[in-house]
């Protein structure tokens, strides 16, 4: 009879080495110490790069501070280069801006979808009545100007033209545009402006 025949089977042994099957016995043969060296180092690293990188409360290291500390640093470029841009352009006068207002019109097609005279035309709306679409100030007129409204098909001209060039051209619309008289205008359209 075999010895583990004789063994009790309530007995538990928790000995890995007498595990035998078939013939095959299992030892108990550690890992070399620097393999368990490298191998805790490696862990301790996973988890300083975690925490680091990752995060923890406040340290800003997330995507999404990344991120807002990238859109803050452009915008503070942006903001140097139009200071930048209005310590180099002289002030001129109200016809200087609309000379040069008439003249940006001119050069970036705008009587294409407006008409040469602001008229309007199947793309864009009448810049000669008092109507409009998109607000009746300078400001909101810029704004048009430089975002445009893709979805109508107004291009933005902010990548084209400077904050100053686009003032011209909202000069000359609102100064020689409006209320003018050319031939075959628009309907109007949107809210009065008065």
């Amino acid at each position: 009879m075999s010895q583990d025949n004789n063994k009790d089977p309530k007995e538990f042994h928790d000995d890995i080495e007498s595990h035998d099957y078939d013939g095959i016995k299992e030892q108990n043969n550690p890992a070399p110490f620097w393999i368990t060296l490298l191998f805790l180092v490696t862990i301790g690293f996973s988890l300083f790069y975690l925490v680091h990188y990752f995060g923890y409360p406040g340290n800003k290291m997330d995507q999404a501070s990344e991120y807002a500390k990238s859109v803050e640093e452009h915008e503070a470029k942006q903001a140097a280069i139009k200071e930048a841009n209005k310590a180099n352009m002289p002030e001129l006068s109200l016809e200087e801006m609309v000379k040069n207002g008439k003249a940006l019109y001119i050069k970036n097609a705008c009587m294409a979808c407006h008409g040469a005279g602001g008229e309007g035309n199947s793309i864009g709306p009448n810049l000669t009545d008092n109507f409009w679409l998109n607000g009746c100030s300078e400001e909101e007129i810029m704004n048009i100007i430089a975002n445009g409204k893709p979805t109508k098909g107004m291009t933005p001209y902010k990548s084209m033209m400077s904050e100053e060039e686009i003032k011209y051209v909202a000069n000359y619309i609102l100064n020689e545009l409006v209320g003018s008289s050319p031939a075959n205008p628009k309907d109007p359209q949107g809210t009065e402006c008065k």
